[in-house]
């Protein structure tokens, strides 16, 4: 837990860097913010407090996901579960990338949605 935290205390800092997402296809971003939205409600059905919200947002995601099939050669964002106070259960998206600059081995540069 503490190298994830590592990564995200890293997502403070600003970069410079512009978001692979928007480097990529259209077809590919599509996909992309499918796939996200697919994870995000997928731990919202887990967190178990949004009920049948949670269950119809799943259901959605999947079927778009299923709509969005394309290339394995997209970039997907990582993304991960984030425990919260009380049992709750949030989520971080974003992308890990070559450092330019050499400073660090990577930069994470955080998930933006393109709607």
């Amino acid at each position: 837990m503490a190298l994830l935290a590592g990564c995200v205390h890293e997502s403070g800092r600003r970069s410079d860097l512009a978001s692979p997402i928007r480097t990529q296809t259209p077809a590919c971003q599509q996909y992309s913010q499918a796939w996200v939205a697919h994870f995000r409600a997928n731990v919202a059905v887990q967190d178990g407090r949004r009920g049948k919200a949670a269950e119809q947002e799943l259901a959605l995601a999947r079927e778009l996901l299923r709509a969005r099939e394309t290339d394995e050669a997209c970039y997907k964002p990582y993304c991960l579960i984030q425990p919260k106070a009380e049992g709750r259960l949030d989520t971080y998206c974003g992308y890990k990338i070559p450092d330019p600059s050499g400073e660090e081995l990577y930069r994470w540069i955080p998930w933006t949605d393109l709607e």
